[in-house]
């Protein structure tokens, strides 16, 4: 492991235990943000740091893995984990499989996206902003149903949120590319704009389709996978 490793993972636990304490808070002040979606979008900000790590499975032993088998103690049986606020989460509004599957498209993701980290990164922006300000939006604005109890003012801050977290994504990637930062690839092979729009809609039929938690799964494994074909 070279010291950008490490440095990786110091700021990838900075953003966990940020993401947790923020949530905390808000439940403290009374806020009145939704406790799950701050941890949920929180975390996805992860997406900016793992370009530094060498190698897949730095990641994955002391990142991934370990967090996803924190997230089973938390979401199952009675143990200190699942006695924590962690399991409160875990357990929230019913979704006790929601953060599981959360991190097990991240593990898919560091698995099969290793060479394609720019596409990696917009399925889990889509994941975690798009996912997580369409709940905002929808809660908050969602007077039109749609289906399974979604709406369409939600559904478009899923869009929304989707389309400006991709160009976000594909402009931090070339930044630091073209700053020698990260050697991989960041360009599409069709015109870079077209790529944020499809991802949005996309993300938004997905989140509107799939039940519960399995939006977890299929969206970021969906938009990755078309970043992908796009040339990224």
């Amino acid at each position: 492991m070279d010291t950008q490793d490490f440095i990786g993972l110091a700021i990838v636990y900075g953003i966990i235990v940020v993401s947790l304490a923020f949530s905390l808070i808000n439940e403290k002040l009374g806020w009145g943000l939704d406790t799950r979606k701050i941890v949920h979008i929180g975390i996805g900000n992860f997406v900016f740091v793992w370009w530094m790590f060498s190698a897949q499975w730095i990641m994955l032993a002391f990142f991934a893995v370990p967090f996803e088998i924190v997230l089973i103690l938390a979401a199952f049986g009675d143990n200190p984990v699942s006695r924590s606020k962690l399991g409160e989460l875990s357990k929230d509004k019913g979704h006790r499989t929601g953060l599981i599957f959360y991190v097990f498209s991240i593990i898919v993701l560091i698995v099969f996206f290793f060479d394609h980290w720019v596409a990696a990164s917009i399925g889990i922006v889509a994941m975690t902003y798009g996912d997580g300000f369409g709940s905002v939006v929808g809660r908050k604005y969602g007077k039109h149903k749609t289906i399974n109890g979604k709406s369409l003012e939600g559904s478009i801050g899923v869009f929304m949120a989707s389309m400006i977290m991709a160009f976000v994504v594909i402009g931090f990637y070339t930044f630091i590319c073209s700053n020698g930062y990260y050697a991989g690839d960041y360009e599409t092979s069709i015109p870079f704009w077209i790529l944020p729009p499809v991802v949005g809609l996309i993300t938004a039929v997905t989140e509107m389709v799939c039940p519960g938690e399995y939006d977890n799964i299929f969206i970021p494994l969906l938009t990755a996978g078309t970043a992908v074909l796009m040339g990224l």
